[in-house]
C-alpha cells in the first residue's frame, strides 16, 4: 500500500551544537580554568595561612612600636628572619636587643617552612611613627620593603608603613 499525497514534516537532524549549548560549555570551561590557575598561583592552603600569619605579625610589631610613648620605651619593634622561621625582636632605647613572644605563639621562633624566604630579607623594624626600617642595624629603606615569600611578596610601603 502506498500512501500518496501525505507529506510528513520531519525536522532535519541538526549537525553540531546549538549556540546556547556552545556558550554554556565555554563558560563552564572558563570557570574551571580560573579555579585551577588560581590554585596554582596562590600556593597551598598551608602557604596562604603562613603568609597571612606573617602579615599579621608584621602589623603587630608595627602597632607595638607605635604604642611607645616615652624615651625609655623600646626604640624599634620588628620581625627578624632566622632560617625558615622568624622572631619578634625589640631594640630597647639603650640598643639592647630582646626577643618577645608573638600573639598565639608558644615559642619565640615562629616556623614558616612553607614560605621560602628570599635571602635578601633579614629583618624589618618599625619606629614610633610606624615607618619601616631594614637590616642590622635598622636603616630607612630607599623604596618600599618587599618580604618575598615564594609566589608573591609581602609589601610594606616606605613612608606610610601600610602592609596591604
Amino acid at each position: 500500500m502506498k500512501i500518496s499525497g501525505v507529506k510528513l514534516n520531519r525536522r532535519h537532524a541538526s549537525r553540531g551544537f546549538a549556540l546556547p549549548q556552545l556558550v554554556i560549555v565555554l563558560v563552564m570551561g572558563a570557570l574551571l580554568a580560573a579555579v585551577f590557575f588560581s590554585r596554582m598561583e596562590g600556593g597551598s592552603p598551608e602557604y596562604n595561612a603562613q603568609a597571612a600569619e606573617l602579615k599579621n605579625h608584621l602589623r603587630y610589631a608595627q602597632a607595638r612600636a607605635m604604642e611607645a610613648e616615652g624615651p625609655e620605651d623600646p626604640r624599634f619593634w620588628g620581625i627578624r628572619r632566622n632560617g625558615d622561621s622568624y622572631q619578634l625582636v625589640v631594640i630597647e632605647a639603650d640598643g639592647e636587643q630582646t626577643h618577645r613572644l608573638l600573639p598565639g605563639a608558644e615559642d619565640i621562633s615562629v616556623v614558616a617552612d612553607r614560605l621560602n624566604f628570599v635571602d635578601s630579607f633579614q629583618a624589618v623594624y618599625f619606629d614610633r611613627q610606624g615607618r619601616p626600617y631594614v637590616g642590622e642595624p635598622p636603616v630607612r629603606p630607599g623604596t618600599h620593603v618587599d618580604v618575598t615569600v615564594g609566589y608573591r611578596s609581602v609589601k610594606v610601603i616606605r613612608n606610610s608603613g601600610i602592609i596591604p
